[in-house]
């Protein structure tokens, strides 16, 4: 009898091709079962709630902070009782970062780490060689870099779409040793906040102008299609945008400083493979799942498919490293000291009305003070909800 699992994940190359690809990969060992995938979008995949979704597919790809909503209205299975202690050793000793840690929420495990990234910099190498500028260090060394690029014809670009407004103002706070509290209020202490919030809009002033108007994707495509924008200060890593064949390619660094250590704080992405309680047949899923983990699985046919692996085993492959330009050694430290965000229930809604308010900020609809009361007042409110 066929094993089917549907599954949803994101649709970017990067989401999608290593998934749609391991479908007949993983057929030919388990003859007895189907595996299809659909993709939704990038602004899908980090706002829409995963009720529906969960109602409809036996997998999905999600982003770490459903985790506490996940687990509170069971949708999401806990897979710990599928997961072989072998495996649980590799994925405990093998993981980048936080990401594994990432989907484990009061005592159980709700995803599995088979991508990760976290915000990172980027800029075009050809372009701050023209204008004889060097990638900056320091915060302050960034906003003269903004200033200075003006005069060479270029932009700094800041993706500060209302989500990803929002991720620069809790990577500045923790950068700056002061991270948001996952479990307790305040969100930031007012004077603190009122610090992080100026920094975040000065830096958007000196930016490119559609700067808020973008979100990553959009904003690496601007830098690899046209001349304008020469460095990304808060970006979440691609290694799509470094490998052979790209005609403007990009290089990737570590964040600079804004506090005492340059990579410390900076907000955790990745993406997270996850069984719905829908699913008929939990334990082959977890089985996929960890097939799809494997850290030479990951380092070969899940990089070579376009993926951007989750395993520790792959980002210090020198191979891997040299085919995406040096991405892998040039962000490995950032992603090490990524800052895990707050997962409890009610987060998310916080977060994207957050994210907007942020947003509105930059674009000068109201006052750092009224952001950053409201950002306390909802994020105790949430934390009281939960």
């Amino acid at each position: 009898m066929t094993i089917t699992l549907d599954g949803m994940t994101w649709d970017h190359p990067r989401g999608r091709a290593p998934l749609e690809r391991s479908i007949e990969r993983y057929r030919r060992e388990r003859p007895d079962v189907a595996i299809s995938w659909t993709a939704r979008s990038l602004k899908d995949f980090g706002e829409l709630p995963l009720e529906a979704l969960a109602e409809r597919f036996d997998l999905i790809v999600f982003d770490h902070p459903f985790v506490g909503q996940a687990a509170k209205r069971g949708l999401l299975a806990d897979l710990t009782p599928h997961i072989p202690a072998d495996a649980m050793a590799w994925l405990d000793a093998g993981a980048v970062g936080p990401s594994w840690r990432s989907y484990h929420w009061q005592g159980g495990i709700y995803g599995l780490p088979i991508d990760a990234a976290a915000q990172v910099a980027a800029y075009r190498p050809d372009l701050m060689a023209r204008a004889q500028r060097q990638p900056p260090a320091t915060f302050d060394q960034l906003l003269q870099l903004a200033r200075d690029l003006r005069s060479d014809g270029l932009w700094v670009g800041v993706p500060a779409v209302p989500i990803d407004a929002m991720c620069m103002v809790i990577t500045l706070a923790a950068n700056l040793g002061r991270p948001v509290p996952t479990d307790r209020a305040p969100f930031l202490e007012r004077e603190f906040g009122l610090e992080v919030i100026e920094r975040v809009r000065e830096l958007v002033s000196l930016s490119h102008p559609a700067s808020t108007r973008l979100n990553p994707i959009q904003m690496l495509d601007l830098a690899a299609t046209s001349d304008e924008v020469a460095y990304i200060p808060y970006t979440f890593g691609y290694t799509n945008y470094c490998r052979p064949g790209v005609d403007k390619p990009l290089r990737f660094a570590d964040i600079v400083a804004a506090g005492n250590v340059a990579s410390c704080g900076t907000l955790l992405g990745g993406a997270g493979f996850g069984v719905t309680t829908r699913c008929r047949n939990v334990a082959e899923a977890v089985r996929y799942g960890l097939w799809l983990c494997a850290p030479d699985y990951q380092r070969t046919h899940y990089f070579d498919d376009g993926g951007q692996p989750g395993m520790l085993q792959a980002w210090t492959d020198p191979a891997l490293d040299a085919q995406s330009d040096g991405f892998f050694s040039g962000t490995l430290r950032t992603l090490s000291s990524a800052y895990l965000r707050p997962r409890f229930a009610g987060y998310v809604p916080f977060f994207e009305e957050g994210g907007l308010r942020t947003n509105a900020f930059l674009r000068g609809e109201s006052s750092a003070g009224a952001l950053v009361d409201w950002l306390n007042d909802a994020y105790a409110a949430a934390l009281r909800a939960n």
